[in-house]
This record gives C-alpha cells, structure tokens and sequence, in this order.
C-alpha cells in the first residue's frame, strides 16, 4: 500500500550571515494511513524543521530540495495558492503552547467556525453544530457551553483539547503534533496521548507525532526515526527502537531519559519526606 506521505531525501538550508546552513540532511520518513509515526530527537535535532517543510511555513530565504510527496503531489513544488489548501484542510497542526496557536480575544467557537467556513465554505449554522460535535469529540465538558468561552476560561489541558478540534475541523488526513504535550503535567499528558490514540482509531486520521521524550513514544507511536544533526539516524517499530536501539545517540537518549525519571523519584520522595 502507497503510504500517505512519503517524505524522500529532504534537505533545508537557512540563511546566515556566513552563507546557507543545512539544517535537514537528507531525511526519508513515511507515514501509512491511519498510523502513528513519531519523530525523537532532542533541541535542533531537525524534527521540527521537518515537519515545517512538510507543511511550508519554513523560515523566509530558507531553500528545500528532495520530495514530499501527500495524496500523489510533491508539497515542495506546489504554488503557494494550492499548498494554502493543503495546509489546515488536508494536513493540520497541533502545536506545543496552546495559549499561543489560539487567539486570545476570540471565543473557542469562533476558532473553529471560522477555520471550517474558511476552508469548506458551510454555513455558520452547520460550522457551529460541528464545532459542538468537535469540542464533545475531544472530552470538553459542556461543548455548546465551551463554544462561548475564551481560551484564558480553560486549563492547559483544555485549551491543548480546543487546539486538536481546531486542527481536525476540516477533517484532515495527517495531523502533525509537535510536542504537544510538553508543557503539561503527566497526569493530563497521559489524556492527551489516550485522546490521539482513540481520534486515530475513531476517525482513521494518521499522526507524526514529534517529540524529545521516548517515553511518550513508547506510549503511542507505531513507528518512530530518531534525528541527530538534521539526519535520521535510526527508525523502526518504536519497540524495537526504544528495546534494541542500534546507533549510539538513541542509546544515549534513553539512557538521559531513565536518569531524568530516576532524578524525579528521588526529588519526589524528598518532598515527601519534607512534608511529613
């Protein structure tokens, strides 16, 4: 089966003072229907870079080459007009800070309306009854309520849940997440990823699922490919990847994560010992 996006040889170069600096080195990646596919690395890894070009809002001056073929065209070569119809219809967006990807003066139902009258050209009326069946889609309590609410009225968690309804208005065939998680505590983490998990299964919608925690991965990814310097430098099924790492820097990355989480239990058990 073709997959659904088929990313081969991407290059991204942005300008500097001193001339073009790669910063995505012939990266290859594919995601299947219906699949989650995650993308590790940590900071300036490529990840993010990657699924920039992918969408086409990379940095001004910044040059591509390779291919990055979505429902039988090559994303990097469309016109700005045609990939406009792509981006936020076709593929959307879930990014990292909620409180910064949603407009603080407009109410959460205004967001989402507007979003789908632009793209599918409904009816305020039919936007707003599929606005309620979104915001229900993602757990929000008192959907039709949550329509008149303005982001700063939800908690991060909620607000993260507006962002995904948001970004499947339009009923997308790829969702791309970049760390959208990271800013949240584990415990609405953990619903985060079980909401990814169940609109996968619901709406058969493929995710690349960006991240610096294999934790997460381990969580829900199907597939994952580790960036080090622009390059993909391991991939596989995220269990192979995450139990039988073959390159150096994904065993360096686990081995960082099992520190970090040790580092938390031992600050966990010496607040408790504080508070008795």
């Amino acid at each position: 089966m073709t997959p659904l996006l088929t990313v081969d040889d991407l290059t991204v170069s942005l300008p500097t003072a001193s001339g073009y600096v790669g910063v995505v080195r012939g990266a290859s990646l594919t995601v299947g229907e219906g699949e989650i596919v995650g993308l590790a690395g940590e900071s300036g890894s490529g990840k993010t870079m990657t699924s920039s070009a992918i969408l086409g809002i990379l940095p001004k001056g910044a040059r591509t080459s390779g291919t990055v073929a979505f429902e039988g065209r090559n994303l990097l070569t469309l016109p700005e007009r045609e990939l406009s119809q792509v981006r936020g219809n076709r593929i959307a967006m879930v990014f990292q800070d909620p409180s910064a990807a949603l407009h603080p003066l407009l109410t959460i139902g205004t967001q989402i309306t507007e979003h789908m009258r632009h793209h599918l050209g409904v009816s305020k009326s039919v936007a707003v009854e599929r606005a309620v069946e979104l915001l229900d889609q993602v757990r929000i309590a008192e959907p039709r309520k949550a329509l008149r609410s303005y982001p700063h009225q939800f908690s991060g968690g909620m607000r993260q849940r507006a962002a995904i309804a948001i970004a499947l208005a339009c009923e997308p065939r790829l969702l791309i997440a970049d760390e959208p998680t990271t800013a949240l505590d584990v415990t609405v983490q953990a619903g985060i990823l079980q909401l990814f998990d169940r609109l996968r299964d619901e709406t058969g919608v493929s995710v690349l699922f960006i991240t610096h925690d294999l934790g997460v991965l381990s969580t829900i990814a199907d597939r994952t490919y580790v960036f080090k310097d622009g390059t993909v430098v391991e991939s596989g099924d995220t269990e192979d990847v995450l139990l039988r790492p073959t390159h150096e820097y994904t065993r360096a990355l686990i081995a960082s994560r099992a520190q970090s989480l040790a580092q938390e239990r031992v600050a966990e058990a010496a607040a408790e010992g504080t508070q008795r």
